[in-house]
């Protein structure tokens, strides 16, 4: 045997070994997920999306690899969701945005449609949440549940919201959703959709009296230093949707199909976990800041909210019927 085939034959049976020892990775070209999130290194999205990492790069013995970039680095969510629909972005976790394209997911952007943390999961595990698994479907995303982006209140700037009246004619920053801009109407405010990274600056130049928001972003963008009256109205638990290119999902095998889904359940999990501790116990540190907790009684703002539900009930897959159905729901 010569040299040089001898050589060969070593380097294939040592590569053998390593592979059967898993010191080499299993693939060469590994399935690649972009992450995208809004959230900052260590919030809870964050920290749940490094667990769906590891258990997917795990399972699929590096088959898969996951990386996460958070703060908007693949920028705003509206551009990230059509780069999943072109195939530049995998994954994301957004929330307004996600009804320009899945235009049924208004009903959960309702007011005081939940009345608590609890009955939120209970009715987005159930039945009802699985069935619009086929509205994303259609656009082109795959959904992997759903998460917990805060229970939101009112921020301003020199005037304390007592009562639903005392908003009357304020100019509040809101998303641009069309449904939470109905909302702040109702409450008698005059809404005003603005990107979210010139709230600060628009709080502070007192452009608009306020905006809303949960306890952990007023807290971690600093909201407080320009708008120090925060009014506990708890107006809407927002939900996070959590998507996946539906073309990369297809292609994978039914094995690691189930591990993508596994390990958004438990991303889920421990999302709402992380996220509710936080946002409950952020309040005494917001006061020792110096900010001026007012509590409206919210009777007034949920009696608003049923026209809101009017005006949006014929946009939504089986009307009034479902809204009553989320409402009444039993968790």
């Amino acid at each position: 045997m010569s040299m040089k085939r001898f050589k060969l034959r070593m380097i294939a049976l040592v590569g053998i070994m390593l592979l059967v020892f898993g010191v080499l990775p299993a693939a060469a070209n590994p399935v690649l997920i972009k992450a995208h999130f809004t959230n900052n290194p260590g919030e809870p999205q964050i920290v749940a999306a490094e667990l769906f990492k590891k258990i997917v790069e795990e399972k699929t013995n590096g088959d898969i690899k996951v990386e996460i970039y958070p703060n908007n680095q693949l920028g705003e969510s509206r551009s990230v969701l059509e780069g999943i629909q072109l195939g530049t972005v995998q994954m994301a976790q957004v929330t307004g945005p996600m009804l320009s394209f899945v235009p049924e997911l208004v009903v959960f952007e309702l007011p005081f449609l939940f009345r608590d943390r609890d009955h939120m999961y209970a009715v987005m595990d159930s039945e009802i949440g699985k069935s619009l698994n086929a509205s994303f479907e259609k656009r082109g995303f795959h959904s992997l549940g759903y998460g917990d982006v805060g229970v939101r209140h009112i921020l301003t700037v020199d005037k304390e919201i007592n009562s639903i009246d005392d908003l009357k004619g304020l100019k509040i920053r809101t998303m641009g959703n069309p449904a939470h801009l109905e909302a702040f109407k109702a409450f008698g405010a005059n809404p005003l959709p603005m990107a979210y990274g010139e709230l600060y600056t628009a709080l502070e130049q007192k452009v608009i009296d306020g905006a809303e928001a949960a306890n952990i972003n007023y807290e971690s963008k600093k909201f407080y230093e320009p708008a120090p009256n925060w009014a506990q109205v708890g107006w809407i638990n927002l939900v996070g949707y959590t998507v996946l290119s539906k073309k990369l999902y297809d292609s994978l095998s039914p094995e690691y199909q189930k591990v993508i889904d596994d390990a958004a359940f438990e991303m889920n999990t421990l999302e709402r976990k992380l996220y509710r501790e936080k946002d409950e116990n952020m309040l005494p540190e917001l006061e020792k800041l110096g900010v001026k907790v007012t509590y409206p009684d919210r009777k007034p703002f949920m009696e608003a909210s049923k026209q809101v539900y009017e005006a949006y009930a014929d946009k939504i897959p089986g009307g009034m019927d479902t809204i009553n159905k989320i409402i009444n729901f039993k968790n």
